[in-house]
């Protein structure tokens, strides 16, 4: 939460992960995108449940809880669609 504790880094042009690894599963409280992709964080492995998009060019969330996901990130997906779209 307010992007402190471990961090894993995921470059956008590594394409997406559909299982996070295990130090991060279920422990991520906050996210920071740093690339010209968006970011789509998922509840569930496989891009599936509850996600939440955090904008390109340093998009972040603080804390996931206010978006019912805190401790809840398994999967991530970058891709050129706009949040909300």
């Amino acid at each position: 939460m307010n992007f402190v504790g471990q961090l894993y880094v995921k470059r956008a042009t590594d394409d997406s992960v559909r299982h996070l690894p295990d130090y991060i599963r279920g422990a991520g409280s906050s996210v920071i995108n740093n690339s010209g992709r968006t970011a789509r964080v998922y509840a569930k492995d496989n891009y599936t449940a509850s996600q939440v998009c955090v904008g390109r060019e340093g998009g972040t969330i603080a804390d996931l809880r206010s978006y019912g996901m805190n401790d809840a990130t398994h999967s991530l997906k970058n891709n050129d669609t706009p949040c909300g779209a």
